[in-house]
């Protein structure tokens, strides 16, 4: 089972054709390289509302993965172009905003250069009570983690997956995340950075302290949605973030398609996922540790050519990844002495959630390195 969130569809497919009968239409591009599908969307809606970001009070989620697989499809899509943001009182998902209104990424206050990556805490997180999900975790304390991102999409008010931030323009997540949108949901997308709690419960808001627009999601060619290897995107966010002590990227590792680098190692895995399978979404960012195992052994859980060495697996017992933290950062400290934290995998899927006998599997970051440097620089 994907991390991703079961989603439904029928008030939101509603919605859209009553829209599109009475809405012109814009172009977005979908198109295959020789190693990733595509998707982009133009820039055409209007400025975004601070107050409807920010405080919008949220209902009860209501996601959607209705759209056609545009790896099937590859055609450029016409989408309607509003002259109004129609979802009122919903956020409106075009420019972006930030606490610092009058701090632009090309100023010195910015301190772009000169933010590290890998901000987080000193150590793991340790288990606290009251005992809730990820699964088996803990409420993080707000910014904790600087380079967590919740991706939001029309219909789905609270976070449906996650991301890490990579560069002022790019953010890392899943392939599975996408695989079934089409370029008018993409750009219904947008990215909330130094974000706590989602605001997904009534009468809640989210925190965030930087929204941003998503215009292109690109993944892997090769992605198997059966057997989910080959789990991983890139996305395009824009304008370019403003780095902050609550918002910066995360450290990638050198390529290595070596397998089982980096078994032992206690990570850290955090998103706003399902507290059990089927269960509850929490309202605030839940972070939880567990320790990387070697493939072989996630192997044999698996029944066997299910886990290569694009793939790596993480297990602690009562804790685990969901639905909903699919495209989410596994971080672990990878260097002797070093407090950074190093991106070793994306969330990806699992069989049911803290399943004693199936450990987290996601994709390996060190395999896709150069992928995904490839989409960072075009």
């Amino acid at each position: 089972m994907s991390r991703l969130q079961h989603l439904t569809l029928f008030s939101f497919a509603a919605v859209h054709l009553l829209l599109f009968s009475i809405c012109p239409s814009v172009s977005g591009r979908i198109y295959q390289t020789n190693d990733a599908v595509v998707i982009e969307v133009d820039d055409v809606r209007p400025p975004l509302s601070p107050s409807a970001m920010r405080n919008f009070g949220n209902p009860p989620p209501n996601p959607m993965m209705y759209a056609n697989n545009p790896y099937t499809g590859l055609l450029s899509q016409p989408y309607p172009n509003f002259p109004f943001w129609p979802y009122y009182p919903l956020y409106k998902p075009a420019s972006s905003f930030s606490d610092a209104d009058d701090v632009t990424a090309t100023s010195p206050e910015s301190r772009q250069q000169n933010i590290a990556c890998g901000k987080g805490p000193d150590a793991p997180p340790q288990r606290k009570n009251p005992t809730v999900g990820i699964v088996g975790g803990s409420d993080a304390d707000p910014n904790s983690w600087p380079f967590i991102v919740g991706l939001r999409i029309f219909g789905s008010p609270g976070v449906f997956c996650g991301g890490s931030i990579i560069s002022p323009t790019r953010i890392l997540s899943a392939a599975h995340c996408f695989i079934k949108l089409s370029a008018f949901d993409i750009s219904t997308m947008v990215a909330s950075l130094g974000m706590n709690t989602q605001g997904n419960l009534p009468d809640t808001f989210n925190d965030a302290q930087m929204t941003r627009r998503v215009t292109r999601v690109v993944y892997h060619t090769s992605y198997n949605d059966k057997r989910k290897y080959n789990d991983v995107a890139v996305l395009t966010v824009d304008p370019p973030i403003v780095y902050s002590p609550a918002i910066s990227p995360v450290c990638l590792p050198p390529f290595n398609n070596a397998a089982d680098q980096f078994v032992g190692k206690d990570a850290a895995i955090m998103g706003w996922g399902r507290l059990e399978t089927e269960g509850g979404q929490p309202n605030a960012l839940q972070q939880a540790t567990v320790q990387i195992i070697p493939n072989a052994d996630c192997n044999a859980q698996y029944g066997g050519g299910i886990i290569f060495k694009q793939q790596l697996c993480a297990s602690a017992e009562g804790k685990d990844t969901c639905q909903g933290d699919s495209g989410g950062p596994i971080v672990a400290q990878t260097e002797d002495g070093s407090t950074a934290w190093t991106q070793v995998g994306i969330t990806s899927f699992g069989r049911g959630c803290a399943n004693p006998d199936f450990a987290g599997v996601y994709a390996s970051v060190a395999f896709f390195r150069n992928w995904i440097d490839t989409y960072m620089k075009n």
